[in-house]
């Protein structure tokens, strides 16, 4: 399987196995080729990766600290499921993401560098292509890396600390649900990276909470809500991740696949 997309680490360090195992199970799962629900076994995934325990458990517990994974004692780690059924828990995650986001959206118009900008300006157009195309897992990565970067450019630590984990669980739950009546969201994506081009942060601000104000708006629309559906070789079955699958993966030596504060 080819790996996913990287963009260099702040620090130009190349990433740790334990990074690596965590970018490589985190497209995984966001990209729906390991099913919500499915039980994730660190030795099958240290074997097939050709890895010892170790950074499989410790990447298991950074995806679980974003929400991506669910780890229960004695029993092991599962992906969550989320569907229309979990709809309020989905609508309060975006709430807490609209009052935060805006803020970061304004804090990242002052703070940025023309590299952070050039860095935003590639998911923007990645996400772009990807929706012209119908490509909605490119789409998808290009969302999540286009909030990622717009929330690294606030240089705002515990604010990018506090937002990762509402992003990825809302992330986890447009992979698993759609909705029928979609907001323009590269749209409103292009005006917040206008502002933030021109350092406008009241104007950024302003066009990020609009864009999540449609989001809820959206989302509480009666039965706008439903299940997405998994194409062909996205899900596992309720079966291990391991056999000819995990077996095909590849941990590269190089940059992390997604922008990391750490």
């Amino acid at each position: 399987m080819p790996m996913p997309s990287r963009t260099p680490s702040p620090s130009g360090k190349n990433p740790t196995v334990e990074r690596r195992v965590f970018d490589l199970l985190n497209a995984e799962i966001l990209d729906l080729r390991l099913e919500p629900g499915a039980h994730i076994v660190t030795e099958t995934v240290a074997e097939s990766l050709g890895v010892s325990r170790l950074p499989v458990r410790e990447a298991l517990r950074a995806l679980a600290g974003r929400g991506l994974v669910e780890v229960h004692p004695h029993r092991g780690a599962f992906i969550p499921r989320l569907g229309p059924e979990d709809l309020d828990r989905i609508v309060e995650t975006v709430e807490a993401r609209a009052r935060l986001e805006p803020w970061a959206a304004e804090l990242a118009a002052g703070r940025h560098r023309a590299d952070q900008l050039a860095e935003l300006d590639a998911a923007l157009a990645l996400g772009l292509e990807a929706l012209r195309n119908g490509n909605r897992p490119a789409a998808n990565r290009a969302h999540r890396a286009f909030l990622r970067l717009l929330t690294l450019m606030s240089g705002h630590t515990t604010l990018i600390e506090t937002l990762e984990p509402l992003q990825y669980r809302t992330m986890l739950a447009f992979v698993s649900v759609v909705m029928t009546a979609e907001p323009q969201g590269w749209e409103s994506h292009r005006l917040v990276r206008d502002a933030v081009a021109d350092r406008d942060g009241a104007a950024a601000s302003t066009a990020m909470r609009r864009h999540l104000d449609e989001v809820l708006e959206a989302l509480r629309l009666p039965g706008n809500v439903v299940a997405a559906t998994v194409g062909r070789g996205a899900r596992t079955g309720g079966r291990k991740p391991g056999g000819r699958r995990l077996a095909a993966l590849r941990l590269e030596t190089g940059p992390a696949a997604e922008p990391s504060a750490q």
